[in-house]
């Protein structure tokens, strides 16, 4: 019999390609709040995070195997915008899962950033203690903290950011900007200061489902590539791969906003965020791959 896993945020960017990666070997059960999904023999329920007894009762009924937590706000800018927002659903929301979750015997995974890093340039590994330059990594630290210190039985995967398609198409992403901007022949603007991994959304989904086929519990993992580079040079090698006009890449600056005042170096103009990943390698025994060869395989399945 299937175990059963419900993913909060479905319908995220996230969500909805982890849904795809994993409803094969699972039983998927799906929240949205405000973007109602139908997918051929999943179900799929409304549902506020922050609504602490709704989340409680909702886990109660369906008593999952596993509940990821895929809902939140990802957006640099819009988190340092709207920091009371981004604290509600980057930690609140989570908090309220994770502890329906403890409750009903599920494994917790949280979807963590490496953003909670503090951007020096330097290798990052998981017991550093996290020193977040905006307000998107504080509300991650926080509940990647909380998680590790109330939590029996939880996962905590650390990404670099994660690029594909989404299946909402009324909220593209960097990704699908970029190619949208290469079809259409117009200028790609790329931001050339800050430094992270980038890895293809399936990629994550098979960690996931190794790491769980080989029962690793209460640990925090990084999951990144190899390799770090800029959106600037993330688009280049893209074009490159995909056969496009590099001359349409326009480099810009300003991706990263406004530091917070955990960050002692005010006069920081680069942000590195390069991540060890020596521990999820010797779990699964393999190799992280490259961006070069992340990019080939995204491009090998959106030619398929």
């Amino acid at each position: 019999m299937k175990k059963t896993i419900l993913i909060f945020g479905v319908s995220s960017f996230v969500g909805s390609n982890l849904l795809e990666s994993l409803k094969d070997e699972f039983r998927i059960i799906g929240t949205y709040h405000t973007t109602p999904v139908s997918i051929p023999g999943v179900t799929c329920l409304p549902c506020d995070v922050l609504r602490k007894d709704y989340v409680s009762n909702l886990t109660a009924i369906f008593r999952p195997d596993i509940t990821i937590y895929a809902a939140g706000m990802s957006s640099l800018k819009e988190c340092q915008l709207y920091p009371k927002q981004s604290d509600a659903l980057n930690s609140a929301g989570a908090v309220n899962c994770c502890v329906a979750a403890e409750r009903y015997g599920s494994k917790f995974i949280y979807l963590s950033s490496g953003f909670v890093l503090g951007g020096e340039d330097t290798l990052y590994r998981e017991g550093d203690t996290p020193f977040p330059a905006t307000s998107y990594g504080n509300s991650l630290s926080t509940t990647e903290f909380y998680i590790q210190r109330s939590c029996l039985n939880y996962l905590i995967f650390r990404c670099a950011p994660l690029y594909g398609r989404s299946f909402n198409p009324t909220h593209a992403n960097w990704f699908e900007t970029l190619q949208t901007a290469f079809a259409k022949g117009e200028p790609v603007y790329a931001d050339d200061t800050v430094t992270t991994g980038f890895l293809d959304i399936q990629l994550l989904g098979k960690v996931i489902k190794a790491t769980l086929a080989k029962g690793v519990t209460n640990r925090l993992l990084q999951i990144t590539t190899k390799d770090t580079m800029t959106r600037y040079e993330f688009a280049k090698l893209y074009a490159k791969i995909f056969k496009k006009d590099e001359g349409l890449i326009q480099k810009t600056t300003g991706l990263f906003p406004a530091e917070s005042p955990k960050n002692n170096n005010k006069n920081q103009t680069s942000h590195h965020f390069r991540m060890d990943t020596s521990n999820i390698e010797e779990i699964l025994g393999v190799q992280m791959p490259k961006i070069e060869e992340s990019l080939m395989l995204t491009y090998k399945r959106l030619n398929a």
